[in-house]
């Protein structure tokens, strides 16, 4: 298991925000992925395909919008959100767990059944 930074950044016409949404123990970058199609897409992501295979591929590929060099926000009347993650290295990982469930930021596989 490796403790995620996930990260967010917010596009609209008059306003851009970046920040970090919380961090999450998972044991891959798709299980992370997982977490944030579910949150941001609702599941419908991986039907979408382009030439460099399926938008889940190079989204665990690059780590999420977030970090992808092609992702042009569109229609931003409305705003635009892109996610994205990095694995927090040189961590102690125990301590850290205990730490973010004590700020009651960390999320875990039992809350991901609440995303919808």
């Amino acid at each position: 298991m490796d403790l995620y930074k996930i990260l967010v950044r917010y596009y609209s016409q008059k306003d851009y925000h970046e920040s970090i949404e919380g961090f999450i123990v998972a044991d891959s970058d798709e299980a992370v992925y997982d977490y944030v199609d579910r949150k941001q897409y609702g599941y419908y992501s991986d039907m979408n395909e382009d030439s460099g295979g399926t938008f889940k591929e190079r989204m665990i590929k690059v780590g999420g919008e977030y970090f992808d060099e092609d992702y042009d926000p569109h229609d931003l009347y409305y705003g635009a959100t892109a996610y994205g993650w990095e694995k927090v290295s040189e961590f102690d990982l125990e301590k850290g767990i205990m730490i973010l469930k004590e700020l009651d930021i960390l999320m875990n596989e039992e809350d991901w059944g609440d995303l919808g």
